[in-house]
């Protein structure tokens, strides 16, 4: 991790959906669930809280520096939310730590978070950990500004996007995810650009126009791709989870430069998922699988 430099550093600490799967048939790709971050400067967007945000915490924590971190959740399916409970940093004082989420996705998010924590699942309820936090709700087609300057993320209007070098977040609704959708994102800094776009189910022919236009031209696309054709076609159709294919012509559609694919089935161990890899590469070369713990600098 770079918190000196002044570049956008994407980091993929959760690789797989719907449950962990440590052991030795996973340790290429990773076995925690979604988690990614993009650190820019002494400032971390956090996308999602599965397992993968506890070795986040435990990065972020060596570094013996205060965090100042916004927590930006897309929905809360367990395998999103079932890390944050044990990411080090809410125990220490000096956190900062702001906490999004969809309300056309998951309603009020502090009563998510805080039932998580509840005394009869977890002995430390949210509010005793030590850290300063704060719940806030976001809906679609919402923007925020981070400045250098500033503490906190604010909610701007598109015609008052911020000073020129602020950090930009901007959320779009997904419907393509079963019952109540989910949040896809982007992060803009100095003309380089992220979007996380996780547990969407593309159109097998066509892809996501919808999400291609709000991905127009970023750096990088890390897009849904939990299943291979087969198994898709064997009874997943429907279940808010893409195919590579899927990807790629969203990827395409929106002229990303690179794609990186995430969330991984957890039945697929890492010889199968090599194999995907190199086969998604025929269909986009400037595409990759996400390795936990990997990070790429812009």
């Amino acid at each position: 991790m770079n918190p000196a430099g002044k570049t956008m550093e994407i980091c993929f600490w959760g690789t797989r959906g719907s449950y962990p799967v440590p052991g030795r048939s996973t340790l290429v790709y990773g076995g925690n669930t979604a988690c990614h971050s993009v650190r820019i400067g002494d400032k971390s967007i956090i996308f999602d809280a599965g397992t993968g945000i506890i070795n986040l915490g435990t990065a972020l924590v060596r570094e013996k520096k205060p965090v100042n971190a916004m927590l930006i959740i897309s929905h809360t399916h367990f395998d999103h939310i079932s890390g944050l409970l044990y990411f080090k940093p809410c125990f220490v004082k000096s956190t900062q730590l702001h906490i999004y989420g969809p309300t056309e996705v998951v309603g009020d998010i502090s009563k998510v978070i805080h039932n998580l924590s509840k005394p009869q699942s977890h002995p430390i309820e949210f509010d005793q950990m030590g850290m300063h936090f704060s719940c806030n709700s976001l809906t679609g087609g919402d923007l925020f500004s981070w400045s250098a300057s500033a503490k906190a993320p604010k909610k701007v209007s598109a015609s008052r996007a911020g000073k020129k070098d602020a950090i930009m977040i901007s959320a779009m609704y997904n419907r393509r995810h079963p019952v109540h959708g989910v949040m896809n994102y982007r992060v803009d800094y100095m003309g380089k650009s992220f979007v996380y776009a996780s547990d969407i189910e593309g159109d097998p022919l066509q892809g996501d126009s919808d999400l291609a236009r709000f991905a127009a031209g970023a750096d990088v696309l890390a897009h849904d791709a939990q299943y291979t054709e087969a198994d898709y076609a064997a009874g997943r159709q429907g279940w808010g989870h893409s195919t590579p294919a899927m990807a790629v012509k969203t990827a395409k559609m929106a002229g990303v430069k690179r794609l990186a694919l995430i969330h991984f089935e957890p039945s697929y161990d890492d010889k199968k998922l090599r194999q995907m890899e190199r086969e998604t590469k025929k269909l986009f070369p400037s595409s990759f699988f996400a390795v936990e713990g990997k990070s790429i600098r812009l």
